[in-house]
């Protein structure tokens, strides 16, 4: 009875699929289907995209996460960097965010712990010694 169930099932998305693709063969009779059927065409599209481009978001914050945990030595080098730069006498915040080109957008940055301010940093310089191993493995 479970396979009559799954063929059922396989012919009915057949038939749906195929009902579609006459009703939708090309794009001004699939909108004005919609629209009979008192859908908003636009809102549809917008709130697509509007998917799509979270899902890229998504993949490609995933793909970076994946970048530093499996650079473990891209790690290390990035939390020694920013060990001797908040160890250095010269430091300075200000003066780091200019160089770096960093878009700070905390209102009480300076009430940041040491130990918050490291965090964010070796996470900046993880991704900033990423990318350029990557630009110099593609050869730019």
């Amino acid at each position: 009875m479970s396979k009559n169930l799954k063929t059922s099932k396989a012919d009915f998305i057949r038939l749906v699929v195929s009902t579609i693709e006459d009703d939708a063969s090309d794009k001004e009779k699939a909108k004005e289907y919609l629209s009979s059927q008192g859908l908003n065409v636009d809102s549809i599209v917008s709130e697509g995209l509007k998917k799509i481009r979270r899902m890229q978001m998504e993949i490609q914050a995933q793909k970076t996460k994946e970048e530093m945990l499996s650079s473990e030595e891209i790690k290390r080098k990035a939390d020694q960097w920013v060990e001797n730069l908040l160890n250095s006498a010269n430091f300075s915040l200000v003066n780091l965010v200019k160089e770096e080109e960093l878009a700070m957008s905390f209102r009480n940055i300076d009430k940041l712990s040491k130990e918050d301010l490291k965090k964010l940093l070796v996470k900046h310089f993880t991704l900033k010694f990423l990318h350029d191993k990557k630009e110099n493995t593609n050869g730019f």
